[in-house]
């Protein structure tokens, strides 16, 4: 299923920017890091488990957010393509307005029709550029959390690696200390 969605957007590349393409490669090279990975676990001991699912959550978070930017990518596209239809219309509504009024038509009402569904259409535009930033931020809030997760898994992977097993033992209940301040201070 997800091998489908990637050949979908591998095929929409054509309609993208520069940005686009870098985030659809991005999003075909992390799928096929996670597969790879999968692939791994599969004859993977003892510490090696943790070590390929901790890097099949990384590439599976990676892949969500270059989807993400991709969907991102291309809400701002239409957006400037309908701020840039609004600026047409107003801009068309005021040159008919204008040129009516010198040629000394008193009827102006296409004039009018086209000024409103210019200003209608930028209204439209702007939404669309609210919600364009609302995606980013969101995009960025989940960025966020993919730094604190992996930071975590880092730390827990740094841990299983301390040789001396009273040591980690006590490492691992500070990590663990340290977790549960840091939810309680987010509640």
């Amino acid at each position: 299923m997800a091998d489908a969605n990637i050949a979908a957007i591998a095929n929409a590349v054509k309609s993208l920017d520069a940005i686009g393409r870098i985030f659809v490669g991005r999003l075909i090279e992390s799928s096929a890091e996670k597969k790879n990975y999968t692939d791994k676990l599969e004859s993977a001991t003892g510490e090696d488990i943790f070590k390929y699912l901790l890097l099949i959550n990384v590439s599976a978070l990676d892949s969500y957010v270059a989807q993400t930017r991709i969907q991102a990518q291309e809400s701002f596209r239409w957006c400037k393509m309908i701020a840039v239809l609004g600026f047409i219309l107003i801009a068309s509504g005021i040159v008919f307005s204008i040129y009516s009024t010198y040629r000394g038509v008193i009827m102006l009402t296409p004039a009018y029709l086209a000024s409103i569904a210019g200003i209608l259409t930028e209204f439209t535009s702007g939404v669309f550029f609210y919600l364009y930033n609302r995606t980013i931020q969101q995009v960025n809030i989940f960025h966020d959390k993919i730094l604190s997760s992996q930071q975590v898994s880092m730390a827990f992977m740094a841990n299983s690696i301390i040789p001396d097993e009273n040591k980690r033992t006590e490492t691992q209940i500070d990590l663990a200390k340290s977790l549960v301040m840091k939810a309680t201070q987010q509640l």
